[in-house]
């Protein structure tokens, strides 16, 4: 099972907001991150990258 982690970058920093996440959601100026255990994150901002090999995603606030 892959499961990733993400950061949120603001002002050129990387912040790791959620590990383990299963599912993404993006809707309008939201991102949802569901983690493996069914635990929701809800981050304003956009995806701006997805990086399947390294399991990691990156949003922009």
């Amino acid at each position: 099972m892959c499961l990733s982690s993400v950061f949120e970058v603001r002002d050129g920093h990387e912040t790791l907001v959620c590990e383990h996440v299963s599912g993404v959601t993006a809707d309008g100026g939201s991102v949802t991150l569901t983690d493996i255990m069914g635990v929701e994150t809800v981050v304003m901002g956009a995806v701006t990258n997805i990086d399947l090999v390294k399991n990691i995603i990156l949003i922009a606030s």
